[in-house]
């Protein structure tokens, strides 16, 4: 089997780490772009938690030597060279643009967490559609937090994705930052956290574009 860590371009040199079973790196030309890959004799059911720690420490050190990364996802295996270069071959395409996407680039994950309170209707002074109503200006007030601050952080980012989650967040997202602007992204995610002292806010990075590669690579 071949384990893929990802697609990298103007890579240095490979980093002095092993891959996923203590495996040394590999590199590969296929279509016009280059990848790092390993041997593994694991199969799906092999999963481990070392395996899955050698494959993030692998992206973490050729992010660290290349100009861009396009990081697979854990479990990336391919039977032999004529199957990897097929997968390759067909989104060389989407890959190449993936690369672009995300040269320069690193990410940062944010989850806020808000009060979720209904309105109180203890007091039996509420009408059922004053209630609704009360219940939808809070809706909407969350949803302006929400846009005060994901619309700058968004500006800032080449690209960004918003997920759904639990009732409780007020947002949960994802940038893709370019290493320029993270002491500005930085700083503008603490300014919002401390004129909202309510709110639970977990910034989480820099990563490797992971979110943002898997348009590229996801049937690789």
């Amino acid at each position: 089997m071949i384990h893929l860590y990802g697609v990298v371009e103007e890579l240095e040199a490979l980093p002095p780490v092993d891959g996923v079973g203590a495996e040394p790196l590999e590199r590969r030309r296929i279509e016009g772009l280059e990848l790092v890959v390993s041997r593994t004799a694991l199969e799906g059911s092999d999963v481990t938690q070392a395996a899955v720690l050698s494959h993030a420490n692998v992206v973490e050190a050729l992010m660290a030597r290349s100009g861009a990364v396009l990081p697979a996802r854990f479990g990336h295996a391919f039977s032999d060279e004529h199957e990897l270069a097929a997968a390759v071959r067909t989104k060389a395409s989407a890959l190449a643009r993936g690369l672009t996407l995300v040269r320069g680039c690193v990410e940062f994950g944010l989850r806020v967490l808000g009060d979720d309170k209904a309105p109180e209707n203890g007091s039996r002074e509420l009408s059922g559609r004053d209630y609704m109503r009360a219940r939808l200006a809070e809706e909407q007030a969350r949803w302006r937090l929400a846009e005060e601050l994901h619309e700058p952080l968004a500006r800032l980012s080449r690209a960004s994705a918003r997920f759904g989650g639990a009732s409780s967040d007020l947002l949960q997202s994802a940038y893709l930052v370019p290493r320029q602007e993270v002491d500005v992204f930085g700083e503008h995610v603490r300014r919002f956290e401390a004129a909202h002292p309510h709110l639970t806010i977990v910034c989480t990075g820099p990563w490797p574009p992971y979110t943002f590669a898997a348009n590229g690579e996801e049937d690789a």
